[in-house]
């Protein structure tokens, strides 16, 4: 459930739980933005709009959804082979059979998904491109009962049926491009020569925490309530998704940075954002 963005594009990046390796940078010269901003546009690519197959909803993408679990593959095999999996048949299957029951509810029923069950301390689960989930044991000796694990589950099926991942990407390769365009059209100014770095810096914290981090949080809510809905097809109590949150956070350690600054909401928020919508969607009265 971490999220670590580096707009720098980095050899490894986690997107919304998601891992990558090989970002794509946009790296256009100051003479190509300069053509784009007087042509109107500054990158062509930057003009790709896709249905997901599985909301029907027209999104922003740049790279095709097998481009990108392509790019992650290495990161899977990579990460299997240096962290040691669960030995523990009960564990393994206990989690096997949560995510049969959570996976066949979803829109992705019936797709072939890779699960593994680390045996490391982490309280964290996690979903890669290319149908890949992981999941640590800390967070099932964690979770009281099998409809938390149910809600860790099916959260991160969410972040796949809504394509998270390829979302974040977009948006993060869109906004190093408008930095580069602001950059170029500043280095143009009389302000540039006194003002220009503050401006710049000024820009590139706007875009972090105005674009890129609440575009993280609202992934993580739209995860949230996508987690509850297939509970809820699947059998589970929902109301156990409130319950997860309260637990995490009685067990969360050291202070925890202003919401604003993190990619993740606060387990509040959460708690606050599931009932409001068990409620409205008449799963139960809470």
């Amino acid at each position: 459930m971490a999220n670590e963005l580096n707009l720098d594009g980095a050899e490894r990046v986690e997107i919304d739980g998601e891992l990558l390796r090989d970002l794509p940078k946009v790296n256009l010269s100051r003479r190509a933005i300069i053509s784009g901003l007087a042509a109107g546009s500054v990158f062509p690519i930057l003009s790709s709009c896709t249905t997901n197959p599985y909301t029907g909803q027209t999104e922003l993408a740049f790279m095709g959804d097998q481009q990108i679990a392509s790019m992650a593959a290495s990161a899977w095999t990579d990460l299997k082979a240096q962290t040691p999996q669960t030995s523990s048949a009960s564990m393994k299957n206990r989690v096997l059979n949560v995510w049969s029951r959570i996976e066949s509810k979803t829109p992705k029923a019936g797709e072939q998904w890779d699960v593994a069950v680390f045996d490391t301390d982490d309280v964290n689960a996690f979903v890669m491109p290319g149908n890949r989930v992981g999941v640590y044991r800390g967070i099932v000796e964690l979770v009281e009962n099998d409809d938390q694990l149910s809600s860790v589950l099916g959260h991160e099926v969410g972040h796949t049926v809504y394509r998270h991942a390829n979302r974040r990407l977009s948006r993060a390769m869109l906004a190093q491009g408008a930095l580069a365009a602001g950059q170029v059209a500043l280095s143009t100014s009389e302000t540039a020569s006194q003002y220009g770095g503050a401006i710049a810096a000024l820009g590139g914290a706007a875009v972090q925490f105005g674009v890129i981090l609440p575009y993280s949080r609202q992934s993580e809510l739209e995860a949230d309530r996508a987690g509850v809905d297939y509970m809820h097809e699947a059998g589970y109590d929902v109301t156990q998704s409130v319950r997860l949150w309260q637990v995490m956070d009685a067990n969360s350690s050291g202070s925890r940075q202003p919401e604003f600054l993190s990619t993740h909401p606060h387990p509040s928020t959460r708690i606050d954002e599931l009932v409001r919508y068990i409620n409205a969607k008449g799963y139960a009265l809470m």
